[in-house]
């Protein structure tokens, strides 16, 4: 009987160790506004819709969130993205949708550190570009909030 315990608790264990693991990607970054590349780390989570989120944090110690969307394409345009977070919104002026192929573009925004924050409290629900939203499940909210706490806590000064 102690076995069949010891044997569950060694299964939960090995489980929840795996669904706290962040697998940090390393990679170059594009950042067009500044017309340059750097060496950034991301983390990054797919929703149902195929929407790719990614957090990066550059070499240089700034923090950027990318979305790359398969819906409501307006390539190469400049307007400003809203990204909702329940009631809260974050605002991204002059953001341009940028091309990625034929069937999908990407944003890539600047952030701060305490609105990695804000992500893994509330997560991202929807964003708005030029008057479309698109809007994301519960679901999808749910892996942004994991992502994020998983990213701010690879960032933050241990205690």
């Amino acid at each position: 009987m102690k076995r069949i315990f010891f044997i569950i608790f060694l299964f939960v264990s090995a489980i929840s160790i795996a669904q706290s693991e962040c697998t940090f990607i390393k990679d170059t970054l594009t950042v067009a506004k500044e017309n340059k590349v750097v060496t950034a780390e991301m983390l990054q989570t797919t929703f149902k819709n195929k929407t790719v989120v990614q957090i990066i944090k550059t070499e240089a110690g700034k923090y950027y969130l990318k979305f790359i969307v398969f819906e409501n394409l307006y390539f190469n345009r400049i307007d400003l993205l809203e990204i909702k977070s329940g009631t809260k919104s974050f605002y991204a002026k002059e953001t341009t949708q940028y091309r990625r192929d034929k069937y999908s573009g990407f944003y890539l925004i600047e952030i701060y550190k305490n609105y990695i924050g804000t992500l893994r409290q509330d997560g991202v629900t929807s964003i708005v570009f030029n008057k479309a939203e698109t809007i994301f499940t519960k679901q999808d909210c749910e892996l942004i909030k994991q992502m994020a706490k998983c990213f701010y806590d690879a960032i933050s000064p241990k205690k």
